[in-house]
């Protein structure tokens, strides 16, 4: 890791960039004047890291608002700033964690230590002829093994038993996600094989099931989270040394699972705070006036036990405070997809296994069947411009056929949706395991490359996305725009190893609309595309080829889409993903936001993320105006892969210092005007205000005007 990690000066401005090649993300910071940079040993930080230089610098900033944390010489935390807040620390060794970036980045300082804000940004500054160093370490995780099953559910169970392993403790310290590890990768094959230390371990836990898929799928998140034992049994239950809970004496199966990861994940993340970061957890302030539970007893308690001690809490008494949850995942449960459970583990998917139903015209929802059918009796169907050049698909038989099928799984409660089966989901994305692989082991780096194809005259209008990718300070981007271009120059730029193809353009069973004829992507050899948008009619067959190809993920549609709302959505999904949402948080909000937004949908694997959001968690605003002049802000949270479940997020509201879990609806805030621009002006991210999705900074320059565009 320490060769993909590089810590390089830069001059204008004056400062240190922080290159991770493996994430492909980068971090700055500003200096006083050009830095040289000296490596030096890790040894006087606090904590692991990657990579360490000395800065020949007396001053610090980081671009934005940030919470530090101090710690002395024994890690413990002297002094904690959290928005417009100050410190000033005398002379001496220290630590200083700077949250929120996209690297984990430390500074160890010797002298006398002044934390401030300035504006939008976080000083630290060192008196008395001090000394600084720079310490970074790479958010990447990536499994570490490799375990080989059957398709006997009992050798699957053997498997998952390992996914616990890759905890780098079973604290309540493992509520972080830095401290919970990617768990091996599960492959079929003709026997259980794999690490001894992996299949001969002792566990901490266990799980009694059914030793049938449908019971076995189910269970693997918690199965990691819990480090536990996953054996045949005749009924479903969890042992807890020497206590058994019932997995379907209340609720059904798979209900009882959820509910168990759940409960005992936020009572981790309440429970850590008697740890390492004893920070003011908003939650925990109301858990402890309803719940009789010692947290400072319970974190230094056994993981087996203090499980039990968190298990016999009521859930009806804390349901209310569980975060959204992320992801909810449909698996049909097969063994071939059982290569995908180790990926849903690491993001705690919640998952299920629904029963395969036939898929009809019936299953589509209103809202999309409504939209064509609304336009029709509006307006006359042939002046509605679409994006599928007005061709009808041929009809495809086998295994093409089966793949375009439209499936609607059950609804969930999630951010995001995953359908791991047959057919094309509605409203959830559609993973490959090649995929999923891809995004852990991709490597990109420099600046981020997009390249925007225009491909159809009358669609010119959305050729301004390209000046949305790259709308970030302190992120490099490298955007081009195409128009016309031929079927060999679209697929050389397929094949060029660029982040991202935003393409604009007709799409119909030949392929992709070229200004010399049409481009199928089953024809490419290879993709080097890390992911793509095809704002077409009918898109998921050739995005699906994209994918197999060797894309990581893109955006698709299932249907004929109007060319007018097909250009807001482009718009919209350019700037969320320049705002460093995933494609599948992404496609949530865009998906609430107008109809035309439930005609899209992911394949591949959509976590992947451009970049990283400057605050840290990726956000979206809900805004209304009080009758006293006053507003009402309710933020709310979308995870990614870089900034997992577990992790804080700090709301610069006013003068709030409190930390909230990073997960769906995060706070409520009620703000005067001043404050209410205060905020807006921290970063660019969604606002839904007036039922119209507005941006941060455009709602400023509009003086707060809905009818703006």
């Amino acid at each position: 890791m320490k060769d993909a990690l590089r810590i390089v000066g830069t001059d204008d401005p004056p400062g240190v960039c922080i290159v991770d090649d493996v994430q492909g993300v980068q971090t700055r910071l500003a200096l006083p004047t050009v830095p040289t940079l000296e490596p030096c040993s890790a040894d006087r930080f606090a904590f692991p890291i990657d990579a360490a230089v000395r800065l020949d610098a007396t001053e610090v900033r980081v671009p934005h608002l940030v919470n530090v944390i101090v710690r002395d010489a024994d890690a413990t935390i002297v002094a904690e700033v959290a928005n417009r807040g100050r410190a000033a620390i005398e002379y001496g060794s220290y630590t200083v964690e700077i949250h929120s970036l996209s690297v984990v980045t430390y500074l160890h300082v010797e002298g006398r230590l002044v934390v401030g804000a300035d504006g939008g940004e976080r000083v630290i500054a060192v008196g008395d002829g001090g000394h600084v160093r720079l310490g970074v370490r790479s958010r990447h995780e990536h499994p570490a093994a490799t375990v080989t099953t059957t398709a006997d559910p009992v050798d699957v169970m053997r498997a998952l038993s390992t996914l616990g392993s890759a905890l780098k403790t079973t604290s309540p310290e493992r509520s972080w996600p830095s401290l919970r590890g990617h768990p091996p990768f599960v492959e079929l094959g003709d026997r259980l094989d794999g690490p001894s230390a992996l299949l001969d371990r002792e566990y901490t836990t266990t799980l009694e099931l059914p030793p049938t898929f449908e019971y076995v799928f189910p269970a693997s998140s918690l199965a990691y989270y819990l480090d536990a034992e996953v054996r045949p049994g005749e009924t479903p239950r969890l042992l807890l040394d020497g206590s058994a809970y019932d997995l379907e004496a209340e609720v059904d199966y798979e209900t009882a699972v959820h509910r168990t990861l759940r409960q005992v994940f936020l009572l981790d993340c309440v429970t850590r705070t008697e740890g390492y970061y004893p920070v003011e957890l908003d939650v925990r302030a109301r858990l402890e006036r309803r719940l009789d539970l010692d947290f400072a007893d319970l974190y230094d308690r056994p993981l087996a036990d203090r499980t039990a001690a968190y298990l016999d809490v009521p859930f009806e008494a804390l349901a209310d405070e569980l975060p959204t949850w992320k992801q909810t995942a449909d698996v049909a449960p097969t063994a071939e997809h059982v290569a995908f459970l180790p990926i849903l583990a690491a993001d705690l998917a919640l998952v299920r296994c629904p029963p395969v139903r036939s898929p009809s015209e019936a299953e589509v929802p209103a809202a999309i069947a409504d939209f064509f059918r609304t336009e029709s009796r509006r307006t006359d169907p042939a002046s509605v411009l679409v994006r599928d050049a007005g061709r009808v698909p041929r009809t495809r038989q086998g295994e093409d056929a089966a793949a375009d099928r439209i499936v609607v799984p059950p609804p969930s409660e999630t951010i995001e949706h995953t359908w791991i089966g047959d057919g094309y989901p509605v409203t959830a994305s559609k993973p490959t395991i090649d995929a999923c692989k891809r995004r852990l082991a991709a490597k990109p780096s420099g600046s981020i490359e997009v390249a925007v194809v225009s491909n159809s005259p009358e669609m010119r209008a959305e050729n301004d996305v390209s000046d949305y990718y790259g709308l970030r300070e302190f992120v490099e981007f490298d955007v081009a725009l195409y128009e016309d271009l031929t079927r060999d120059e679209l697929a050389a730029l397929f094949a060029s190893g660029l982040d991202f193809v935003h393409y604009v353009g007709h799409v119909d069973e030949r392929g992709m609309q070229c200004s010399d004829g049409y481009l199928d992507a089953g024809t490419l050899d290879a993709v080097e595309t890390r992911a793509f948008v095809l704002n077409a009619c009918n898109s998921y067959e050739q995005g699906m080829r994209l994918v197999h190809a060797g894309s990581i993920a893109g955006v698709v549609t299932a249907s004929r889409v109007a060319n007018d709302p097909a250009t807001r959505v482009g718009r919209t999904l350019a700037r969320l993903l320049n705002a460093g949402f995933s494609l599948a948080g992404a496609l949530d909000i865009v998906s609430t936001a107008t109809v035309t937004g439930q005609q899209y949908g992911a394949v591949g694997d959509a976590q992947l993320a451009l970049t990283d959001s400057a605050g840290g968690t990726p956000i979206m605003a809900d805004l209304d105006r009080r009758a006293d002049g006053r507003y009402d802000v309710c933020i709310r949270g979308y995870p990614t892969p870089r900034v997992p479940l577990g992790t804080l997020y700090t709301p610069y509201v006013g003068n709030n210092e409190r930390r909230y879990l990073n997960s769906g609806r995060i706070a409520e805030f009620t703000v005067t005007r001043s404050q209410l621009e205060e905020f807006l002006t921290l970063e660019r991210f969604p606002v839904r205000y007036g039922d119209a999705l507005r941006w941060s900074d455009r709602l400023l320059a509009d003086g707060f005007e809905l009818d703006a565009e």
